[in-house]
């Protein structure tokens, strides 16, 4: 585990095992370590990077607007710094808009993707959902209440009516790198403006895109929508499954991506 330092910011980054290079890239408020479960059991097979973005965890805040282009920017400095010179990209929600734009911009350096719980271009619908999220994180009267609140969105029921939910939510108030409400508000604001649709089928390295059904805020629709506009991708439903499968539950999500991996 270190820091690197990238032309915006410093990034958090860890590297576990050796092999093909597999980089994660998280979404909105979710440190690196959300992946903890797909690193542990790829890094037998392959190097597996995961990292803070920024404004998030252990990486630095930087000033201003942020944007997806600044996100994808801040992946392909930090594989310059650690001589990653390709990797099989792997993004969720936000990581999602970021790996496409990385494969957009910089198409050498992704051998291939996974897409999941992501979408192509804010409509008015989300852009409200993303508005009701900064509302949610200005009002509440505790990161406690924020996360419980917020994550309706984001995980299937069953992690609310087992009481799992509330083991995350005591786990995330003792997190010694809590995200402030304006870093979220600022990262947030850089989904409004993302917009893939009419470059998407420039993208040439093998996809896969992935969806739990039970997913309202990136629901099955925007991912078919993926798969529609890039050039011979396909769909992969998690079934009973809400926005975040990796963490809820690991093995399944891992043994998806190894599939395809292994394909590559």
């Amino acid at each position: 585990m270190s820091q690197v330092s990238v032309p915006a910011a410093e990034l958090w980054v860890k590297q576990t095992g050796h092999g093909d290079d597999v980089l994660f890239i998280a979404g909105l408020a979710d440190e690196g370590s959300c992946w903890a479960g797909q690193a542990d059991d790829l890094s037998d097979d392959y190097r597996v990077t995961v990292f803070d973005n920024r404004g998030v965890g252990r990486s630095s805040t930087p000033d201003g607007e942020y944007h997806i282009a600044d996100f994808a920017l801040d992946a392909v400095e930090l594989m310059n710094a650690l001589g990653i010179a390709s990797a099989h990209v792997i993004g969720s929600s936000m990581g999602g808009a970021i790996a496409q734009e990385l494969a957009l911009l910089y198409p050498e350096r992704v051998r291939s993707l996974v897409l999941h719980g992501t979408w192509c271009a804010t409509d008015v619908y989300f852009r409200e959902a993303v508005r009701g999220w900064q509302l949610l994180a200005r009002a509440a009267e505790s990161p406690r209440e924020f996360f419980l609140a917020v994550n309706v969105w984001f995980v299937a029921p069953y992690i609310y009516d087992d009481g799992t939910i509330g083991e995350w939510a005591s786990a995330a108030e003792q997190n010694p790198y809590p995200q402030s409400v304006d870093a979220f508000c600022r990262s947030a604001e850089a989904l409004l403006g993302h917009d893939t649709r009419d470059r998407l089928g420039q993208i040439s390295c093998p996809t896969l895109v992935t969806v739990g059904s039970l997913d309202i805020c990136t629901p099955s629709r925007l991912a078919r929508e993926l798969v529609e506009l890039i050039p011979g991708s396909r769909l992969h439903v998690f079934e009973g499954a809400g926005h975040m499968p990796y963490v809820e539950d690991p093995p399944v999500f891992t043994s998806v991506i190894r599939r395809f991996l292994s394909e590559q």
